[in-house]
C-alpha cells in the first residue's frame, strides 16, 4: 500500500515538473516576443546598447524556450534533466536580468536610456519575466533533488 501512495506521490511531482516546464517555456518565449517587438517595431535597435541587449535577450529567450520543449528525455532520464535544468537557469538568469534591467530603468538611466511610464509593453515584460522566473524555479526545485539523487546512488 506504501508503495501505490509513493508511485502516486512521484508521478504527482513528475507531472508538476513536466507543467511548470512547459509553461516556463511558454513564458521565456513570450519574454523573448516582447523584446524582438520593441527591437523591430518600437526602433529600439537604433538605441545603443539597450538595442543590443533585446536582440540579445529575444535570441537567448528563443534558444532557452526552444531547448526547454525539445524532447532531451530520449538522450536518457539523467542527460535530458541537465539539459533541461541548464536551459531553465538560462532562461531564469534572462528573465531575471531583463527584470532587474526594466526597474532599474524605470528609476534611472540604464546605459544612458530611462523608461517612462507603465505601457503594454513594459507590463507585458514584467509579467512574463516574473511568470518565468516562477514556473522555471518550481521545476529546478523539482528536477534537481532528483538529479542529485541520481548522482549519489551511482
Amino acid at each position: 500500500m506504501a508503495s501505490h501512495v509513493l508511485r502516486a506521490g512521484s508521478l504527482l511531482r513528475l507531472d508538476l515538473a513536466e507543467v511548470a516546464r512547459y509553461l516556463g517555456a511558454v513564458s521565456i518565449l513570450l519574454v523573448g516576443a516582447v523584446h524582438a517587438q520593441q527591437y523591430y517595431d518600437a526602433y529600439f535597435s537604433v538605441v545603443p546598447t539597450i538595442g543590443t541587449l533585446f536582440l540579445l535577450s529575444f535570441i537567448g529567450s528563443a534558444l532557452t524556450g526552444v531547448a526547454l520543449f525539445a524532447p532531451v528525455g530520449r538522450l536518457g532520464r539523467r542527460v535530458g534533466d541537465v539539459i533541461l535544468v541548464l536551459a531553465a537557469f538560462g532562461a531564469v538568469g534572462i528573465a531575471a536580468g531583463s527584470l532587474v534591467s526594466l526597474l532599474v530603468s524605470e528609476y534611472t538611466p540604464l546605459f544612458g536610456f530611462m523608461e517612462s511610464g507603465y505601457r503594454l509593453a513594459i507590463v507585458l515584460a514584467l509579467s512574463f519575466d516574473a511568470l518565468t522566473i516562477v514556473f522555471l524555479g518550481v521545476f529546478i526545485a523539482l528536477v534537481v533533488p532528483r538529479l542529485v539523487e541520481s548522482v549519489r546512488s551511482r
